[in-house]
């Protein structure tokens, strides 16, 4: 069933949960920033604020090295004194002239000073040697396989690597919204950020063939002191090929958001810094967080196990999160429910419900899906647990009870020593006997887990008693 509802009753709700509605207010002009395309996402929900030609197929230039930088960390998990053996094409495969930070081929180079040196010295010969730490085989190309491989996880359609470092390449693309989607993954990676905020200057210690020290820095004019500078910039990729002209990433924080914005096409250097403090200051003064509580909408459907209906259970949605303008409110969000008409035991309970603006000129309509809690479900299944009575009551003989538990007992430690001596000692302790401990750590059984338990034992005719816990 398919079920919407506006919210236009929300706002004395929202009053009452002491939530305070953004005054609606003719907003100013839409910035118009020198960049060909742009977007900005909620890091946390993935929520679009803002977006100006978000899927034009571009070319990235340096902001690959975003998920050439995720994926090394990712794969080291944590171990960045790794060191790689820089490779002679991690070294040749370059375009004479492109940033680098000289490394030489034969050279043991450790992982933590690789990340620092690709991700604020650009150094393409740094994204090389990643792809080979990245790899299965050592090989650049490996590593791009990877890269490739992890933007079909991600779902995205409009990317594709030929490289680690963004030179160009006519096969090598993306758009700026799956470029904020990379990065939002890329944020999520352990010390990711710590990489990608980093102001202060990263030393790379001497190796085997370098003897001196060489100095990386960021060259992100929104985080460093002057016209440009916006202290919500915490951290930032930039890029540039005649292609791609001026690319820029950056993550920022401000109050409760966390934001990252993607400017794609920017003419001049200087451009991706103005675009990237327009659309930002917009953001941060137009846009606000807003709590939803939950509407008072509830569905009931029924909970089928073995063949027939338990009872019903309830489904509900949860309060919801959204980031709004501020010429927009609650009142202007639209909720459409997809909710099953059964909930089957054993298989995934596929309902969901979807939130929308009333077409706007502020922000994309689409504000994304939310959280479904379903209530009662131990409720009906302690009501429908089989426990005949007579598995329960005491044997009239108790020298006969005692008997026949003993001799079971006796048959299933016969039937562990047969097993013993059939499949070696695993599950057993020294002496033969079983390893109770390892069989105590296994997890207890859900309540729905014991229903079908108990449901298949009575189809069998065997009788069912409830587990003790």
């Amino acid at each position: 069933m398919k079920l919407s509802k506006w919210f236009g009753a929300l706002s004395a709700a929202l009053l009452c949960a002491g939530v305070v509605l953004p005054k609606a207010a003719a907003a100013d002009a839409l910035p118009q920033p020198p960049c060909a395309a742009y977007i900005v996402m909620d890091a946390d929900s993935g929520q679009v604020l803002m977006e100006y030609n978000a899927d034009e197929v571009r070319f990235p230039a340096s902001i690959t090295k975003i998920m050439t930088l995720a994926l090394a960390m990712e794969k080291a998990n944590g171990d960045w004194n790794q060191t790689v053996n820089v490779s002679f094409d991690s070294v040749h495969q370059l375009e004479l002239g492109s940033s680098n930070i000289a490394l030489m081929e034969g050279e043991v180079v450790r992982l933590e000073d690789l990340l620092y040196a690709t991700c604020m010295a650009s150094a393409n010969d740094g994204a090389n040697a990643l792809a080979q730490f990245i790899g299965t085989d050592n090989s650049i190309q490996s590593g791009v396989d990877a890269m490739n491989g992890k933007v079909a996880a991600l779902g995205l359609d409009h990317t594709h690597y030929m490289n680690p470092h963004g030179l160009h390449n006519e096969e090598h693309y993306t758009t700026a919204r799956d470029m904020a989607r990379i990065t939002r993954w890329a944020v999520s990676v352990p010390g990711f950020l710590d990489v990608f905020c980093r102001n202060d200057a990263w030393m790379i210690e001497p190796t085997n063939l370098q003897p001196k020290q060489r100095p990386c820095r960021h060259k992100d004019w929104t985080r460093i002191s002057g016209d440009y500078y916006r202290d919500y910039f915490k951290g930032s990729k930039t890029g540039f090929h005649d292609q791609a002209q001026n690319t820029f990433v950056n993550y920022s924080e401000q109050g409760d958001l966390r934001l990252i914005s993607v400017e794609m096409g920017c003419p001049r250097n200087t451009d991706k810094f103005i675009a990237a403090d327009m659309i930002m200051d917009y953001v941060f003064q137009h846009y606000h967080r807003v709590t939803i509580p939950a509407p008072e909408d509830a569905f009931t459907v029924d909970l089928v196990g073995g063949g027939g209906s338990l009872g019903t259970v309830t489904v509900k949605p949860k309060d919801q999160s959204f980031i709004l303008h501020d010429a927009l409110s609650a009142s202007d969000v639209e909720v459409q429910y997809d909710i099953p008409e059964q909930y089957v035991l054993g298989r995934p309970f596929s309902a969901s419900v979807r939130y929308s603006l009333k077409e706007n000129d502020f922000q994309p309509s689409d504000l994304g899906g939310g959280s479904l809690q379903v209530e009662g479900i131990p409720q009906v299944l302690q009501a429908n647990t089989y426990v005949p009575q007579s598995s329960l009551k005491a044997d009239k003989n108790p020298v006969g009870l005692v008997v026949g538990v003993s001799a079971a007992v006796l048959a299933v430690l016969l039937a562990m020593r047969l097993l013993h001596k059939g499949k070696g000692t695993k599950g057993f302790g020294r002496s033969g006997q079983m390893d109770w401990e390892i069989i105590s750590r296994q997890p207890l059984p859900s309540d729905e887990t014991i229903y079908l338990r108990q449901h298949a034992n009575r189809a069998a005719g065997q009788p069912n008693t409830k587990p003790k816990s």
